[in-house]
C-alpha cells in the first residue's frame, strides 16, 4: 500500500523520534532521498550500498527497515529491521518498530517476545506499552468475538489507492482516489504514483461507482484528501500539501495542511489554509460534528503526545476557528492517533496504532457522555485487521458506513469497504475505586473480580496505590469482589441503569483477619440427621491429629493462621463415631478468608480394625471375616472410596517398619480386588510405627498382646 496523504501522520514522525546520523560520506545520498521521503531512491541506494560497502550494513539495515515501513511493507520492513536488531548497540526502539511490523504480518507470539525485550531494553515509560501488556489477550478476545457486521469492496476500488468515502448531497460518495487523470502531470517522489484528488461516486443497487471529477476549484497538482462538509455542503475543510507560494515544485511535499472553501454560485471558492496551519507541523484529515459547532483533527503540533494526536476546535458563526485543544491522554498515545469521524451522537470514531490492536492502525471508539469522550472500545472485526484500517464512518440514519483499508484480499493499495448491517455501538463507562481497610490504610495487589449478571466478566489485580478500573456497559448488574491473603473479602453490588456520569466510583473495604474457621458437621449418610458424640480429627500436612469433640449440633471448630491461604496447606478432616465407618475429606488449599463449612456424612457400619501376626502381612482367616463384610458394604455404597491404613509395633527400625506396613496395606487392597473390587476405589497407605494407639513406643516392654493391638490395618471412608 502507497500511504499517498494518510501516510504522514502515522508512520514518517516515528522515524525521526531516533535521530540517525549518517555513518559516512559513503551514505549521504541515500540519506538524503530518504530525508526528502523519496522512500523509492532511498531504497534502491542502500541496497547498491550493501552490494559494494558493508561497514555501514547494520545502519543501511535500519534505514531499509524504515522506509519499507514508512510506505507499509510490513513483509519486507520485517526482513530489514529482523537483521538490523542483531547490533547489539542497537537503539531499543527498533525492538519496539520489530514488535510492530511482526503483529502486522499477525506474528502475535513474536511480537509479544519482542515487545518484552523493548520494555527491558529500553527502561521507558510508554502508555503503548502499559496497554500491550494490559491487553495482551486483545487478540484472542476480538478473534473470539467474531465480525459485528458483513463489509463489501465497493466497486470503484482500483489496483492503486482509494479511501475515505462520505456522503455528498446525501446521495453521492466524495472520496479520495489516485486512480484517475490528476489536475498536474508529475508524480509523487514517495512512491512515483499520481497524486490524489478528490472524486464522486454514485450509488447503484448495490454499491457505488465512479462518477466524475468533485471540483476543478479543489483539486490540483499535489495531494487533496479528507474532505468533511457542513449540513447544507456549502462549506468545506479539506486536506491539502503544504505549497509554498511561487514554487512550482515543493520539495517537502507531503507537508499536510487543513483548508476551507465555501460553495457561491455553483463553484467553490479559492481554499484558504486555517489559521493555525504551519509549515513546521502537520495538520489534515478533518471533520465537523453534526452541529457544525466543532471540527475535530489530526496533527502533530507541538504539545502532542506522539506522532500524531486528536484535537478539537471550536468552529464560529462566521466559519472562523478558535484554537485547537488536544483531546487529552485518554485517546492520545505516544503513537499514531488519526482520521477522527463524529457520530450524529457525537461519539468519536479514529485510528490508531497506539492503542492495543490487532496490528498497524485500528479504528477505536470513544463515546461522548457530559461533553467528554470516555471508554475507548476497539471496534473489534471486520472493521479492524492486521493491516491497517483508517477512515472510518458511520451514517446511522442510512444504515450505512465505510471503512478504508490495506487488508488481505483487496483490489489495490487501499480500498473502500461499506457496511450494512452492522450491530447497534454501545457507550460504555468506567468503574474505579480504590482497595482498602476500614481505616482507609491501602490494600494493594488484592483480586478485583467483576461480575456481569452473574457471570464472572473481568478480574484484575489492584495496583500498589490501591487503584483499580474497569469498562463496564449500561443496562447491567454488577457485583464487585475483592479478595486478599489476611483479610475478609469485601462485596458491592450496584446497577448500571439510568447513569449519567462517565465514571462510576466503587471503593472496597477489605477488613483485616487473625484467623480462619474451619467448621466441620457430623451426620448420618442416610438420614442427614446429625451424630452427636461424634470425633474429629484434623492432620495439618499430615503432622500429628488435633481431636476435636463435637458439639449437642455434632459440629466442631478448627481454627487456621491467615499465613496459610493460598498456599499448599493439606488439611484432612476425619470424622468418628463408634457406630460408624469412620469418614475422611481433604483440604488442599484455602482460597478466601472465612469460616469453611464442611459437612461429614458417615454410613452407618460397624468394623474393626485387621491385625497381623508378627513381622507378618499375610491376611489372617480373622482378618479375611471383617474384609468380607466390607466388600458386601462396598457392593451396596458403588461409589464409596476406601483408604486401607496399615500399621506396625514399634519392634525394628522406622524404615523396616515402613516397608513392612506398606506391605500390609497392599495384601489388604490385593484381597478386595480379588474379590470384585474396582482398584481405583481404593488406596492403600503404610504408617509404620508413626501412629502407635497405646504405650507401646520404642524400648518400652509391652506383652505380645499389647503390640498386638499396634499390628493392624484401618479402613477410612474418603468418598461416598
Amino acid at each position: 500500500m502507497k500511504k499517498i496523504v494518510k501516510f504522514h501522520l502515522f508512520l514518517l514522525i516515528s522515524f525521526y523520534s531516533i535521530n540517525i546520523v549518517a555513518q559516512s560520506s559513503r551514505t549521504k545520498q541515500a540519506d538524503r532521498f530518504f530525508d526528502l521521503f523519496q522512500y523509492q531512491k532511498a531504497i534502491k541506494a542502500y541496497k547498491n550500498l550493501l552490494k559494494t560497502d558493508r561497514k555501514e550494513k547494520f545502519y543501511i539495515y535500519q534505514k531499509l527497515g524504515d522506509a519499507y515501513y514508512t510506505i507499509s511493507d510490513p513483509q519486507n520492513a520485517e526482513i530489514w529491521y529482523q537483521k538490523a536488531i542483531k547490533n547489539p548497540k542497537i537503539d531499543p526502539l527498533y525492538y519496539f518498530k520489530y514488535a510492530m511490523v511482526l503483529r502486522q504480518n499477525q506474528k502475535y507470539k513474536e511480537s509479544f517476545k519482542w515487545m518484552l525485550t523493548y520494555k527491558k531494553k529500553s527502561g521507558m515509560s510508554d502508555s503503548r506499552l502499559e496497554e500491550f501488556f494490559k491487553e495482551a489477550d486483545i487478540v484472542d478476545k476480538l478473534l473470539e468475538k467474531g465480525p459485528q457486521c458483513k463489509i463489501t469492496n465497493l466497486d470503484l476500488n482500483s489496483d492503486l489507492t482509494e479511501y475515505g468515502g462520505i456522503f455528498f448531497q446525501d446521495s453521492l460518495l466524495v472520496y479520495t482516489t489516485n486512480n484517475l487523470k490528476t489536475s498536474g502531470k508529475r508524480l509523487s517522489d514517495y512512491d512515483n504514483l499520481p497524486y490524489t484528488d478528490l472524486y464522486l461516486a454514485k450509488p447503484t443497487a448495490k454499491n457505488f461507482i465512479k462518477y466524475k471529477n468533485f471540483s476543478s476549484e479543489i483539486n490540483t497538482v499535489f495531494h487533496e484528501s479528507s474532505p468533511t462538509f457542513n449540513s447544507d455542503y456549502t462549506v468545506m475543510f479539506f486536506t491539502r500539501n503544504n505549497l509554498r507560494p511561487g514554487k512550482k515544485r515543493n520539495i517537502r511535499d507531503y507537508n499536510l495542511k487543513i483548508y476551507r472553501s465555501f460553495y457561491k454560485n455553483g463553484k467553490w471558492s479559492k481554499p484558504e489554509e486555517v489559521h493555525f496551519d504551519s509549515n513546521d507541523y502537520n495538520c489534515a484529515h478533518p471533520v465537523l460534528s453534526k452541529d457544525g459547532k466543532t471540527l475535530y483533527f489530526a496533527s502533530d503540533m507541538p504539545g502532542s503526545y506522539g506522532k500524531s494526536d486528536i484535537y478539537k476546535v471550536e468552529v464560529k458563526d462566521d466559519w472562523t476557528l478558535g484554537i485547537p485543544q488536544n483531546l487529552g491522554s485518554e485517546i492520545n498515545t505516544e503513537g499514531s492517533e488519526t482520521f477522527p469521524f463524529i457520530d450524529e451522537y457525537n461519539n468519536l470514531y479514529f485510528s490508531s496504532d497506539g492503542h492495543a490492536g490487532l496490528g498497524g492502525l485500528d479504528i477505536f471508539v470513544a463515546f461522548y457522555i457530559n461533553d467528554h469522550f470516555i471508554a475507548l472500545k476497539n471496534m473489534g472485526l471486520p472493521y479492524n485487521s492486521a493491516k491497517d484500517d483508517f477512515a472510518f464512518a458511520i451514517f446511522h440514519n442510512k444504515k450505512m458506513g465505510f471503512i478504508s483499508s490495506n487488508r488481505f484480499g483487496g483490489k489495490g493499495n487501499d480500498d473502500i469497504y461499506m457496511f450494512t448491517d452492522f450491530k447497534e455501538i454501545k457507550p460504555l463507562f468506567y468503574l474505579k475505586g480504590v482497595t482498602q481497610t476500614e481505616k482507609k490504610e491501602i490494600v494493594p495487589y488484592a483480586i478485583v473480580k467483576l461480575y456481569e449478571e452473574g457471570k464472572l466478566k473481568d478480574s484484575i489485580l489492584s495496583q500498589p496505590n490501591g487503584k483499580y478500573r474497569f469498562v463496564i456497559e449500561p443496562h447491567r448488574r454488577y457485583i464487585l469482589k475483592a479478595t486478599k491473603s489476611g483479610y475478609n473479602p469485601a462485596e458491592v453490588q450496584f446497577t448500571t441503569y439510568n447513569i449519567h456520569e462517565p465514571v462510576i466510583i466503587k471503593d472496597l473495604t477489605l477488613s483485616k483477619i487473625t484467623e480462619i474457621k474451619l467448621k466441620a458437621c457430623v451426620s448420618d449418610f442416610d438420614t442427614n440427621k446429625a451424630l452427636p458424640n461424634s470425633e474429629i480429627r484434623v492432620y495439618e500436612n499430615s503432622n500429628e491429629s488435633t481431636v476435636l469433640d463435637t458439639d449437642q449440633n455434632a459440629c466442631a471448630v478448627y481454627k487456621i493462621s491467615p499465613e496459610h491461604l493460598g498456599k499448599n496447606i493439606k488439611l484432612e478432616i476425619e470424622a468418628r463415631n463408634p457406630d460408624y465407618l469412620p469418614r475422611r475429606i481433604i483440604f488442599d488449599t484455602l482460597i478466601e478468608n472465612k469460616e469453611y463449612f464442611v459437612p461429614i456424612k458417615l454410613v452407618k457400619f460397624q468394623i474393626e480394625p485387621i491385625h497381623f501376626d508378627y513381622n507378618k502381612w499375610n491376611i489372617r482367616p480373622d482378618a479375611a471375616v471383617i474384609l468380607n463384610k466390607l466388600i458386601k458394604l462396598m457392593k451396596e455404597y458403588p461409589n464409596m472410596k476406601i483408604s486401607m491404613e496399615s500399621h506396625t509395633d514399634a519392634r525394628g527400625s522406622d524404615k523396616y517398619n515402613e516397608a513392612l506396613s506398606e506391605k500390609r496395606a497392599r495384601s489388604t487392597m490385593d484381597y478386595l480386588i480379588k474379590h470384585g473390587i474396582d482398584p481405583s476405589r481404593l488406596r492403600a497407605k503404610g504408617f509404620g510405627e508413626s501412629r502407635i494407639k497405646n504405650h507401646c513406643w520404642n524400648d518400652v516392654k509391652c506383652s505380645e498382646k499389647e503390640h498386638q493391638v499396634n499390628r493392624r490395618t484401618e479402613f477410612v471412608i474418603t468418598k461416598i
